[in-house]
């Protein structure tokens, strides 16, 4: 009987794992899903880097389109850290200005928020002089900076019917948005935009040789 009992329970030993196997299997588990994360982080990093450049794109080419189809002036106003709004304001005709028509804005659309992590951010390390910045707008010192023609700064942009781009004054509205992870210099982006057409487009902050630029 004793012998019976015995036999039974080395088969159930042999059957089952020592703690020994488990904490290997466990380590191995371990060192899998942290190399995995380790690859996949910065995918993830730049996937929202470029979702943020493209929210900032698409909203203000939207809004420029928008303008000149339904003969209306928009606006949209940037809003750290991390707020972009779009309203509108009544019908005008083409020549109209903001003092002309005096509109009044209504939402266009609730106001969008950039990927998490994401925002208007300057990281230390841009490039700075006016030759290198996105379309030579600025000098990289603000996150919002439109309006540069007058000191820049601005944080709205009022597209006209016409397509061209304003300021909250009637003057020509060139400028710049970066957007960014803190303390992550490469997810920086920017969209620029020239006043005379309104058009705007995207920017990645690369590196060749060394050298920090940016690129289209």
């Amino acid at each position: 009987m004793c012998s019976k009992s015995l036999s039974r329970q080395q088969r159930i030993g042999e059957s089952g794992f020592s703690l020994v196997e488990t904490v290997v299997v466990l380590g191995v588990i371990f060192v899998v899903t942290a190399t995995a994360l380790i690859n996949i982080l910065p995918s993830l990093r730049i996937s929202r880097a470029n979702a943020g450049m493209e929210m900032v794109l698409g909203e203000m080419r939207r809004a420029h389109e928008r303008a000149i189809d339904e003969r209306r002036i928009y606006r949209v106003t940037f809003t750290a850290p991390q707020t972009i709004q779009v309203d509108v304001g009544q019908v005008a005709v083409i020549g109209t200005t903001i003092t002309d028509s005096a509109p009044v804005f209504t939402a266009a659309q609730p106001p969008l928020t950039l990927p998490s992590t994401i925002q208007f951010l300057v990281v230390p390390g841009i490039p700075t002089n006016p030759l290198a910045t996105p379309d030579g707008f600025g000098s990289g010192a603000n996150a919002i900076d439109f309006d540069i023609a007058n000191g820049g700064g601005g944080t709205q942009i009022y597209f006209e019917p016409d397509g061209r781009a304003l300021d909250g004054a009637n003057r020509l509205n060139d400028g710049v948005v970066y957007v960014a992870e803190p303390n992550n210099l490469f997810s920086s982006r920017a969209v620029s935009m020239y006043g005379t057409t309104g058009r705007s487009k995207g920017w990645f902050l690369t590196q060749v040789n060394g050298a920090v630029g940016w690129a289209q």
